[in-house]
């Protein structure tokens, strides 16, 4: 029997999420569906996403990072035209309503501006999301960590590593849930790194 060498994996996955790559292999993202990676950076959660013939899409703030993943496009999925991955503001997405079958936004939500603008973006998120469709974020929380962060006015906290993030916590993410009719397709998720930040995945169907 063939056995693929387990240096192939960092090949064939790059550095995708691990709480998507556990979506992967719930079967929730399928080969043919139009994907949505809002806040895709360099690419990472959509490099492996581009070979397994699923029709992905990305915005990003940077144009610097847009351009890297045209090129990732170029390499691994040449058939994916570079229109797919335009830079853009995530409260101001440039696509129709009800477009894609799965919505990605990992590690950008705790950048908001202000609380309005973290709804914004999440209800930008929720628009272009098809019904029956899944959302999945990934973004930092007070879930866990609740009077240890130095927080500042609202929402605001002072990171440990020196930045200052906008952190929802729970109650702020049920009353999304119930503002935009979500439907939890798993708990919420939250890993604690080194008692300086907690990280929430939030997994939704339309």
């Amino acid at each position: 029997m063939f056995h693929l060498p387990i240096t192939s994996l960092k090949a064939q996955f790059g550095d995708i999420d691990i709480y998507l790559f556990d979506q992967l292999l719930k079967g929730r993202i399928q080969k043919g569906m139009k994907l949505l990676d809002a806040g895709c950076g360099y690419g990472r959660n959509i490099q492996y996403l581009m070979q397994a013939e699923i029709k992905v899409y990305g915005v990003d703030a940077s144009t610097e990072a847009i351009d890297r993943v045209q090129q990732l496009a170029k390499e691994l999925a040449p058939t994916l035209p570079a229109r797919n991955f335009v830079q853009a503001d995530l409260e101001q997405l440039p696509f129709a309503d009800e477009e894609f079958d799965v919505v990605l936004c990992s590690a950008v939500l705790h950048f908001a501006r202000s609380e309005f603008h973290f709804r914004s973006m999440v209800q930008e998120l929720w628009r272009v999301l098809k019904p029956g469709g899944m959302l999945f974020c990934r973004f930092s929380t007070t879930i866990g960590l609740e009077g240890k962060l130095q927080q500042l006015e609202g929402r605001f906290y002072r990171m440990s590593h020196g930045p200052v993030w906008f952190l929802a916590d729970e109650a702020l993410i049920l009353d999304l849930e119930q503002q935009l009719g979500a439907e939890r397709l798993e708990p919420l998720k939250t890993v604690l790194v080194e008692q300086e930040r907690s990280m929430t995945t939030w997994v939704v169907r339309k």
